[in-house]
């Protein structure tokens, strides 16, 4: 529980930011949860046959819970009220950076606007809505110990139903705005002589993308492309997002934005696709008649027999067999 304020600090600032690289004085923000962690010692050390016994106390009476004190240095009610009070105070400074960051005149350009403003979205729905689950916790927890837990925890019953809501909305939000999880990307500079020698990898990848040619991740763009085409990675069937990130030497979540703003696509689905173009070619060419479908499959980087079909069907409109009585006609 002491550790959710710092999380959540770190995450709007890496977001803002777009780097998830901690400073020295970061540590700092670990100290409440180290102390608790001290303090608790005693009691972990304890018999197995002592916490049992407590946890019966607790069931059979939980207003006995706030007379069990199981920290060293304070007790349970300070523990209890301390929780919510450090993660408000972080709620509050993560407000603060978010209005800090969008009431600023002067925009950073190299960040994509569309990108930009769903990440403000959803900055903005998290915050709100753990606010309010943090707030409702509060009133919950400051009831319980005016009064008593038996009687606090029933009073606010319908303060569960609400925070219960919260977490839905928080949760739904996530498919509303996927493109969050990329955070905001930011320029990436890459070596004139790499882009000079890029080409369009093919017309279904490339496309959209002269559209967004005042996109500060366009060149990241071409470069991506440019190395699915030279290097096949794809080929590999354990291939991922992250071995382009790998490759180009930039972080992942830039590479998401550039395959899912940019080209306009999703990843699964550029990779199948540029599954299915290698594995035309093979089944154009003379290969056809060595490799069986299985072998074609697995040199087109595909798993599994269904999934190379499945695939092939999709974007083609027939299956492979289907294809290959064609090219023989």
């Amino acid at each position: 529980m002491l550790l959710l304020g710092p999380l959540l600090f770190f995450y709007v600032r890496g977001t803002l930011n777009d780097t998830s690289i901690l400073k020295k004085s970061d540590a700092f923000h670990f100290i409440p949860a180290v102390i608790h962690l001290i303090g608790i010692v005693p009691y972990s050390l304890q018999s197995f046959a002592t916490k049992t016994q407590i946890a019966s106390r607790i069931i059979q009476n939980v207003d006995t819970i706030l007379d069990i004190n199981t920290n060293y240095f304070y007790s349970t009610t300070v523990n209890f009220i301390i929780r919510p009070v450090l993660l408000l105070v972080y709620i509050l400074y993560c407000m603060y950076l978010i209005w800090k960051r969008f009431a600023a005149k002067n925009v950073d350009q190299n960040i994509p606007k569309k990108q930009l403003l769903i990440s403000f979205r959803w900055l903005i729905i998290l915050i709100m809505s753990l606010f309010f689950i943090v707030f409702e916790f509060l009133i919950i927890t400051f009831n319980s110990v005016q009064q008593k837990p038996s009687v606090g925890l029933v009073n606010t019953y319908p303060l569960y139903i609400l925070s219960g809501a919260a977490y839905c909305i928080m949760s739904f939000s996530l498919l509303l705005f996927p493109n969050i999880l990329y955070g905001f990307p930011k320029r990436v500079v890459v070596k004139k002589e790499t882009v000079k020698k890029q080409k369009p990898s093919s017309e279904s990848h490339t496309k959209t993308v002269e559209v967004h040619e005042d996109d500060p991740f366009f060149e990241l763009s071409e470069s991506i492309q440019a190395y699915l085409q030279k290097e096949r990675p794809y080929l590999n069937a354990d291939f991922s997002i992250s071995d382009i990130a790998l490759a180009m030497h930039v972080p992942q979540n830039h590479v998401a934005y550039c395959i899912n703003s940019l080209m306009q696509t999703k990843f699964a689905t550029l990779k199948s696709d540029l599954r299915i173009d290698y594995a035309v070619e093979l089944l154009s060419g003379n290969l056809n008649e060595s490799f069986t479908i299985e072998g074609i499959a697995k040199q087109s980087g595909f798993k599994t027999r269904a999934s190379f079909y499945g695939a092939f069907k999709e974007k083609i409109g027939m299956t492979p067999t289907e294809y290959i009585a064609e090219q023989h006609k």
